[in-house]
């Protein structure tokens, strides 16, 4: 019986490249072009809101089709504080998320996530995901108080 083989990857140089084309794929609700972005390990994790906890190829791809299957997404970037060095990358970000269901209604909400990326011999890959409901609609991090004792 013949094998079905993978397509290829796409090649990132950064992790600001996979990060960008992370969005592309959320915007167009292409399940393979998100597939892709991750690392090959199995032990890749998303945490979505209201969403179980997904590890594994099998999990996240069934939670990326689940938001798919619900509208179209729309996510804009509005702050963004990032930890990148050789081999590892962290990003926080705040994402103003917009969801149009099948009914043309839109909703509008903001998300705090962190991405953890991976950097391996051919090209950066995502290992986690996280995201959470932001209460403070407008800020990356509550402002620090300018004393800390």
């Amino acid at each position: 019986m013949p094998r079905k083989l993978r397509a290829p990857k796409s090649m990132f140089g950064s992790a600001n490249e996979l990060e960008t084309s992370f969005y592309a794929a959320l915007s167009a609700g292409d399940i393979d072009a998100m597939m892709k972005l991750w690392s090959e390990d199995e032990e890749i994790i998303c945490i979505l809101p209201n969403l179980p906890y997904a590890q594994g190829h099998i999990a996240v791809r069934e939670m990326w089709e689940t938001l798919f299957n619900l509208g179209q997404f729309n996510a804009h970037i509005l702050a963004t504080h990032t930890f990148d060095n050789l081999l590892t990358a962290v990003h926080t970000l705040l994402i103003h998320v917009q969801l149009t269901l099948p009914n043309r209604e839109t909703q509008a909400f903001n998300l705090h996530t962190t991405q953890v990326y991976l950097k391996s011999e051919q090209s950066w890959r995502m290992s986690v995901y996280h995201a959470t409901i932001a209460q403070d609609n407008n800020k990356l991090i509550d402002v620090l108080p300018s004393l800390l004792h």
